[in-house]
């Protein structure tokens, strides 16, 4: 049975969460990306009044610069694990992972419609940040509470990238 997507459900969080740091960490050990940042209480960019999931400290955005291969290694690596992971959402603001976005982007979720899948943006219906090199991702609360030491287990316990 497919979980459905969190969102900000759980709320404004009171201050950074321990598996989403750890994730970013690894994230940084693994591919070199850099940190641009976690836990922030904020609306989404544009939409006033709607609460980001950087509020609730479950959500971080990890740039990739200029190694695309890379970036498109861990976003699938990202949904194909997702379970395993604690994935619930993953934006490709710059469309690497599927020829003819790269204008508006894409984004995988957990659950659209019943089953987890991408989702091509349009210029009515995306994510913001057309273009932008990095990834956004969202834990649920259970992975974004685990301790650092468990979700560093838990992220060693599945198979490791392969390289294209």
């Amino acid at each position: 049975m497919t979980k459905p997507y969190t969102g900000t459900t759980d709320g404004v969080a009171d201050s950074k969460r321990p598996g989403t740091e750890r994730l970013v960490e690894l994230c940084v050990r693994r591919w070199r990306f850099s940190n641009l940042g976690t836990w922030v209480v904020r609306d989404i960019r544009g939409k006033a009044g709607q609460l980001s999931v950087h509020a609730t400290a479950r959500a971080c955005d990890i740039s990739y610069g200029t190694n695309k291969a890379a970036a498109i290694e861990a976003m699938n690596w990202f949904v194909k694990y997702h379970v395993e992971l604690g994935i619930e959402e993953v934006h490709d603001y710059s469309g690497i992972t599927k020829k003819g976005c790269e204008k508006y982007g894409r984004g995988w979720r957990c659950n659209r419609s019943g089953k987890p899948g991408w989702k091509d943006y349009t210029e009515q219906d995306n994510a913001g940040s057309f273009k932008a090199t990095w990834i956004h991702l969202e834990l649920t609360p259970h992975h974004a509470d685990l301790d650092g030491d468990a979700y560093e287990a838990v992220w060693r316990s599945v198979p490791k990238p392969v390289k294209n």
